[in-house]
């Protein structure tokens, strides 16, 4: 409703009328201009029509006068109702101060001011004293025991991202299943070896179900592949990793330090103390299979491990060297090991220095031997070097029965019934040098007979020839004699016989070599949720701790020294806050054995809402490693985890501050002892909490304490300020809501925190300030930037002089809850529905007047009846953000002011709530007059206007915002382009899809900006 205009007049027809009476009453006067207006020249030249024109402006100024009744008479009435423009308030907004290293702590006192980077002149005060202490968050990490899950918060942090502090969604990559590893080690046994093919893991216990033993791993993290084999009962199993590890040698703690980073956390790590003695080891590493949770529900069928062994296996092997008594050979070509004449003595040499090194391992010498038929009668030895001497394996049948000796060589001639090979359990074999090769060698000697015997020449005896002389060419008794002649006399033979060599040596056609060795790993451990313990007997282990819970680490670096018995602060900014009951949490502090209960101040209502935690730190709280990190620990144990809970960062010494800047002792002016004086304040919009001293003669007394027992305070002002020095005595003034109740003695005075202005009474109602030379005085004020000061994170970083020890101080989180304060406007456009609810909730429409008069930072209101029949008012922050957010304790601000006026059986069912937003999405085509080089700039502003228009708050067709329900037309948005004056034509216009259509809204909905979209058809010059 307009107020009445009661004089339509203007200026040029008060001058009108007075020109039509001059006519009528001075005809001779008016003559020279009786038929037409006088121009500009004889206005100039005739002072009565000069006085008509001052006569018109004046008339016209009365007008303006009586056509303000109306206004005037409407403002009182609705100051007589006692509605009051809303006051201003400051911004709110989280300050994190951050020590300088290897400083003790420091005092911040309250009101300590921190200003905007880029605009000095928005300063901040904090709201109350803070000693900054050393606290480094260093860890942040939630254990998820019922899921097997973990969250390794602090690493994802400072990314922008909303980290869940508790549980994540279903579709989050953030909640991680924590690694469980059993961990065997040992300096040799899985050290990478060409000859090593096979691994075969043996475990004797209790419910070794195959699938918590499928996935192996090397000191490397690189995956082997394995074929688990189980016996019924689940008593036994066999792992065969047909994949060799590749790794190198890894301490045990470099081990840990790899696991650590491999779930995915990037820093802090700390290794476990025990592991810090154990030497470089070679590793294989299992955990169980992906789908499998360890849990304590099922703690019950974990496997447990009561003995292990492995058995290293490989086939195939080649001999690195192979030698020939003093001649190294290839054996791929086939060689003769003892050559094709052998004699005793005679030695073949085979070197291995990947499995002779192998004491205790079943070596298999596995020959392709070329099949021999003679059997010439042998013994052969097989030997190897102890240091000092070639002890034999077979020499004795105690040697055969200690290294299990086996030969089905046939002494290297080839076995016709079956395999030819010889196998031995590897004796503690030492290096020695064959055929100028150094190495571990086995040979095989030739220790009595041979394969064959050498050629011969044998010469025939003299008497053995004579002997057969016929007796009748020479007779028997000359026989002797003639032969004793040949022999001793001319020393004659008579023949000789040859007898040729014969040998059967034996030859090798191909050797290879094959092992087992069965052994127990020097070092057993496990790796359970970043727990690094010695094996016992369950490989695999639950996470102990009940509930969810989130870990907070402090670096132990001067948080032992000086934080411990000091109060510590943190803030916790969460991306989504809730007007929800204060969930069930325990705070517990670690003190090196158990966890101890922690009290805490919490200003987040169970992590509902952003706020401030607030403590002291244990006295008997140490630095402990935990989940392979070095801290000092806290916890909070949640029994019922939400997935709602997202923070982006927690931060500590944290305090909040005020978008306010405090003026002190500010001489307003003197009193000239007139009714109605004003003075003005020098800043403006002026805070709640204006001190007024006024300086009166000391023989003024005071009125009465009023009846509601407010007294009037005093403050003797300094002599500075004093009109008259010791004869004056400065009081203290009481600032009210108008006059209508007060006295001529009443000290009371008004403030408009829009403008300033201060405004004493007339003497009737209201005491006049006496007469005095300055002694109007702001003894204490505040004032603030309103919804300017709702800066953005990260501005507030100035630190006024003073604080050396602070290295840094910032607002991790935006500034909010800034607001202007009501302008007359505002009033008048709120107060008929005010003065209809009249305080008081009948009707639903009520309920959102009342929603609005609760506090300065609601915009509007409305209150709908939802299905379930409770009544959910929607409450649009006063904010100048795409989207305004009602924090929660603004709704509950909200619900408790409208619960207390409105009946008492309703008020359960009534909540506060945000609005639901609707986004609107804009496709339009324009045609503007510009040049075609900046159509894109046109396009970006055109856009950008859009999203101011879509702004619920300050946007809408006439500037004002928008309504609850508002139907959203085309012809709007039409309307709204046609403004700027570079925009000839909307040629099309397209809302949420719809080619000039309109968006209904909900009554609890309000539009704001989607996808704008702008075509700019450039019609300029230059096109």
């Amino acid at each position: 409703m307009t107020d009445p205009i009661l004089d339509f007049r203007s200026t040029d027809a008060f001058y009108q009328q007075a020109l039509a009476l001059a006519r009528t009453y001075t005809p001779d006067w008016t003559d020279p201009w009786s038929t037409q207006e006088p121009d500009a020249q004889q206005v100039n030249q005739d002072p009565g029509l000069v006085l008509l024109k001052l006569f018109a402006l004046l008339g016209r100024y009365i007008g303006q006068m009586q056509n303000q009744v109306p206004h005037q008479r409407k403002l009182a009435f609705y100051q007589f109702l006692d509605m009051q423009l809303r006051p201003p308030l400051a911004a709110q907004a989280p300050l994190a101060f951050t020590l300088q290293a290897e400083q003790p702590p420091c005092a911040i006192p309250a009101d300590t001011v921190v200003s905007n980077s880029d605009d000095p002149l928005m300063a901040f005060q904090t709201n109350e004293a803070l000693e900054v202490v050393p606290a480094t968050l260093s860890a942040l990490l939630t254990m998820i025991p019922s899921q097997d899950r973990y969250i390794d918060v602090f690493d994802a942090m400072g990314k922008g991202q909303p980290i869940p502090l508790f549980l994540a969604g279903q579709d989050s990559q953030q909640e991680l299943p924590l690694s469980h590893w059993f961990m065997l080690g040992d300096p040799q046994l899985f050290k990478p070896d060409p000859s090593l093919q096979r691994i075969t893991v043996h475990l004797s216990g209790a419910r070794l179900a195959a699938e918590y033993f499928e996935q192996w791993a090397d000191g490397a993290l690189a995956p082997l592949a394995a074929t688990v084999i189980g016996t019924i009962g689940d008593l036994d199993l066999s792992i065969e990793v047909t994949q060799a590890p590749t790794a190198g040698p890894l301490t045990l703690t470099q081990l840990e330090a790899e696991l650590y980073q491999a779930d995915g956390r990037s820093s802090g790590f700390a290794g476990n103390p025990d592991a810090d003695a154990e030497q470089p080891m070679y590793w294989l590493l299992v955990r169980p299979a992906p789908t499998l949770r360890v849990v304590n529900a099922l703690a019950s069928e974990l496997p447990s491990v009561s003995a292990l062994s492995c058995t290293l296996s490989g086939d195939g092997i080649q001999p690195e060297q192979a030698a020939c008594g003093t001649v190294i050979v290839n054996l791929r070509n086939g060689v003769y090991p003892f050559g094709q004449t052998p004699a005793v003595e005679d030695a073949f040499y085979i070197c291995s220095d990947n499995l002779f090194v192998r004491q205790g391992a079943q070596i298999t010498l596995n020959f392709a031997l070329s099949y021999v038929t003679t059997d010439y009668p042998v013994t052969l030895y097989w030997q190897y070097w102890d240091g000092s001497t070639w002890q034999s394996l077979n020499a004795t049948p105690t040697q055969i029965g200690t290294y299990h000796f086996i030969d089905t060589t046939n002494a290297l001639r080839g076995n016709p019934l079956g395999a030819s090979y010889v196998q031995f359990l590897c004796p503690a074999m030492q290096r020695t040098t064959v055929a100028g090769a150094e190495g571990y060698w086995l040979r095989v000697v030739i220790a009595a007979g041979g394969y064959g015997e050498i050629g011969a020449i044998t010469t025939q005896a003299v008497s053995t020839t004579i002997d057969q002389i016929p007796d009748s060419i020479l007779p028997p008794e000359q026989k002797q004699q003639v032969t004793d002649y040949l022999n001793n006399v001319e020393g004659v033979n008579f023949s000789y016989t040859y007898t040729p060599s014969s040998y059967a040596p034996p030859y090798i056609q191909s050797l290879c070599l094959s092992y087992a060795y069965t052994a127990t790993p020097q070092s057993l451990w496990t790796y359970n949720a970043f727990a690094l313990e010695a094996f016992r007997h369950s490989p695999f282990k639950p996470v102990t701790d009940r509930y969810t819970s989130c870990y907070l680490g402090f670096s132990p670096q001067d948080f032992v020294r000086y934080t411990l018995g000091r109060g510590l602060s943190l803030y916790f900014y969460l991306s989504r806050e809730y007007d929800l009951p204060a969930p069930t949490q325990q705070w517990e502090y670690y003190d090196g054995a158990a966890w101890q209960a922690l009290s805490i101040d919490d200003g987040t209502k169970g992590l509902t809402r952003s706020g401030i935690v607030r403590f002291t730190v244990p006295d008997d709280l140490i630095a402990a490693t935990l989940y392979s990190q070095d801290a000092c620990w806290l916890r909070i144990l949640n029994p019922y985890p939400r997935q709602d809970v997202d923070v982006y960062g927690i931060y500590p010494n944290a305090a909040m501050a005020g978008n306010r800047s405090t003026v002190l002792s500010e001489i307003l002016g003197s009193s000239n002892e007139q009714p109605s004086q004003s003075f003005e304040l020098s800043y403006t919009p002026v805070l709640q909490g204006l001190q007024l001293d006024v300086i009166e003669p000391a023989g003024m007394e005071p009125a009465p304490a009023p009846d509601d027992g407010d007294a009037l305070s005093f403050s003797v002002t300094p002599s500075a300020t004093s009109a008259g020095g010791s004869d004056t005595t400065a009081r203290r003034w009481t600032q009210v809501e108008n006059f209508c109740f007060y006295g001529p003695t009443d000290r009371v005075y008004t403030l408009n925190s829009e403008n300033g202005r201060v405004t004493f009474g007339d003497g009737y109602n209201g005491m006049i300030p006496p007469a005095g030379y300055n002694n109007i005085v702001a003894s204490h004020y505040e004032y603030t930037q309103g919804i300017a000061g709702n800066v953005a994170a990260g501005k507030l970083s100035v630190l006024r002089e003073g604080f050396s020890a602070i290295a840094a101080v910032n607002n991790p989180a935006p500034a909010q809850g800034g607001v202007n304060g009501d302008s007359v406007g505002d009033l008048e456009a709120a107060a008929p529905t005010q003065t209809k609810a009249n305080d008081r909730a009948v009707q639903l429409d009520d309920l959102g007047t009342l929603a609005r008069a609760a506090s300065s930072m609601v915009s509007r209101a409305r209150a709908v009846v939802t299905p379930d029949q409770r009544i959910a008012i929607g409450v649009l922050a006063l904010s100048d953000a795409p989207r305004p957010y009602a924090p929660p304790a603004l709704l509950d601000q909200v619900t408790a002011y409208v619960r207390a006026r409105c009946l008492a059986p309703l008020a359960p069912r009534i909540g506060s709530c945000g609005p639901s937003y609707v986004a609107i999405d804009v496709v339009a085509q324009v045609a503007a007059d510009v040049p075609s080089d900046q159509s894109n700039a046109t396009q970006q502003d055109l856009a950008a206007q859009l999203q101011a228009f879509f702004q619920p708050v300050f946007g809408g067709p006439d500037g004002q915002g928008w309504a609850f329900g508002q139907t959203v037309q085309a012809a709007q948005v039409t309307r709204m382009l046609r403004k700027d004056k570079r925009v000839g034509a909307v040629l099309g216009i397209a809302l949420n899809g719809v080619q000039n259509g309109n968006v209904p809204l909900a009554p609890d909905q309000l539009p704001v900006a989607g996808t704008m979209s702008v075509l700019v058809y450039a019609t300029g010059a230059g096109r």
